[in-house]
């Protein structure tokens, strides 16, 4: 679940897609207001992510070392290669998708850190706009979740983009 009380906002990797200034903020008053939790299994063949949030409920299976193509809306094409040095404890996942300005590449690193008794999940995004070069990075913590995961809000969208019914 995201620990809200440390990390970065979402802001700069949003203004680097070239997201709407109204999108922003009703994005960091989704993750305000509501909880964030991603679930993740992964070894030394693949990884795998259930993201849930106010705006978010998609999941999504990569073999480690292998491309996945992903066709979007208006047969945009989003690439995603996951590769790790330390299965089961860190992967690098590199993603190049088009935003509303552009290619965008972004490097996100998942890597599992002691803290005291806890595993702490630490989220490194780095994004870069290669039609401007404007790049940023976003530094996120995700603690462990015990209990029920509940069923995702009527606004969270999946991997299409489209409004997740019947969950």
């Amino acid at each position: 679940i995201l620990d809200k009380r440390r990390g970065s906002s979402m802001r700069g990797y949003l203004e680097t897609m070239g997201v709407t200034e109204l999108a922003i903020e009703a994005h960091e008053k989704g993750e305000s207001d509501h909880d964030t939790i991603n679930i993740i299994e992964f070894n030394d063949e693949y990884f795998k992510i259930k993201k849930m949030s106010r705006v978010t409920d998609l999941g999504l299976e990569l073999r480690l070392g292998q491309e996945f193509r992903q066709i979007l809306p208006g047969d945009r094409v989003k690439t995603i290669l996951a590769t790790s040095d330390e299965p089961g404890k860190s992967v690098k996942i590199v993603s190049r998708m088009p935003t509303m300005n552009g290619i965008a590449t972004v490097v996100d690193t998942k890597t599992l850190q002691r803290e005291g008794n806890l595993l702490v999940l630490v989220q490194t995004l780095v994004i870069r706009n290669e039609r401007s070069g404007k790049e940023h990075t976003t530094v996120r913590y995700f603690l462990p979740h015990q209990g029920e995961v509940g069923a995702p809000p009527v606004t969270a969208k999946g991997p299409t983009g489209k409004p997740v019914r019947g969950r």
